[in-house]
């Protein structure tokens, strides 16, 4: 059984923003996490992104992502040949594939 590692940007109250700006999500609080950033925790981000991997996402990020990473592989290494696994109860397909819905 593989394991579940999760990696996600959120501040100390409780903010879950994306990394990439303001203009990527603009329902909720001002972008703050490049503010916050620091050479060690740029590491460990970096490490954990270019191991072997597949994501769970919800329906929400899945469509965001999926208007950016196929144009930006090089930002991510293998972020287009994962197994995106979608919790979503309104998608079945999706052209950025391999994705698999679940409902």
């Amino acid at each position: 059984m593989r394991k579940i590692n999760v990696l996600e940007f959120v501040s100390l109250d409780g903010v879950i923003e994306a990394p990439c700006g303001p203009e990527e999500d603009t329902s909720g609080p001002p972008w703050w996490i490049r503010m916050h950033s620091d050479p060690v925790s740029s590491t460990a981000v970096k490490k954990q992104m270019n191991m072997p991997f597949d994501l769970l996402l919800g329906r929400r990020t899945f469509e965001l992502w999926a208007q950016f990473w196929p144009r930006h592989n090089g930002l991510w290494p293998g972020v287009n040949t994962a197994t995106k696994y979608v919790a979503s109860n309104t998608m079945t397909y999706h052209e950025w594939q391999p994705s698999v819905f679940l409902n």
